[in-house]
């Protein structure tokens, strides 16, 4: 959710999306042209909330009844000091009700039709 990954573009060389060993497989079925531009919509309201992607990410998966934690995936200490510095972040209900209109359905809400990765396809 950094907003490195954009649609219509090749895959950041050395990136997670791109490493056979570190995740490419796992982030594969997030790389699809119309996730990446609900992504890229996110960008303004992160700048307008004085925050990074990643810390936008992480104060909305904070914020969200259906989850328990939230996992950053950092692979540098710097993003581990992004990320955490969202943990206090309170968003307000405006913000929140902007990151629903743009990423739409690309979110599910209801936690039944979550599914453990042993079972999800593809």
């Amino acid at each position: 959710l950094s907003g490195k990954y954009l649609p219509g573009q090749p895959l950041p060389e050395r990136s997670r999306a791109t490493d056979d060993k570190g995740g490419a497989k796992m982030i594969q079925r997030w790389m699809r042209d119309d996730v990446l531009a609900g992504v890229q919509q996110l960008k303004p309201i992160a700048e307008e909330a004085g925050l990074s992607m990643p810390q936008l990410a992480v104060a909305w998966v904070l914020q969200n009844p259906n989850v328990a934690s939230a996992i950053i995936g950092a692979s540098r200490p710097e993003q581990i000091a992004d990320s955490t510095a969202a943990a206090g972040v309170k968003l307000e209900p405006e913000v929140l009700k902007k990151i629903d209109d743009a990423i739409g359905s690309l979110a599910e809400r209801d936690p039944a039709q979550t599914k453990s990765p042993a079972t999800r396809e593809g």
